[in-house]
């Protein structure tokens, strides 16, 4: 075999895993950010109770533009949305997105965040993110 040939293919052999890996990296990208229906039973999945459903990023937005949220008493959305992750006073939370990266304390999240009335019905809600 000629020097120029086994040249050729050990390049060619070394750029292999640089485009394995970018094919990978894109594939992810492009899954992560593909957008679903709202499924409450997607929306409710999760394989740790510390963390969210994978869904619910998908399905964020189908959720706040094609489901009526606001007018809904709290155990319409409760029931709708499953239990929140937390509550506050006069507002509920669901977790979107929490990652803690490699760290003990979260290096981002998003969250939803509905406010409600004295009377129990939905007012607003609101989309939040933070970043370490």
């Amino acid at each position: 075999m000629p020097c120029s040939n086994r040249k050729n293919i050990l390049r060619h052999l070394r750029s292999l895993p640089v485009v394995f890996q970018l094919s990978i990296v894109l594939f992810s990208l492009i899954s992560c950010n593909r957008k679903i229906n709202f499924e409450k039973n997607k929306w409710d999945e999760t394989t740790d109770p510390v963390f969210p459903s994978v869904y619910r990023p998908q399905m964020l937005e189908d959720l706040t533009t094609n489901h009526k949220l606001i007018g809904l008493s709290y155990k319409e959305l409760v029931n709708f949305l499953g239990s929140p992750d937390y509550k506050e006073l006069n507002s509920i939370v669901y977790n979107i997105v929490v990652d803690y990266g490699s760290d003990i304390d979260p290096v981002y999240y998003k969250k939803m965040e509905f406010s409600y009335s004295k009377d129990s019905v939905i007012t607003s809600f609101r989309i939040m993110e933070w970043k370490k």
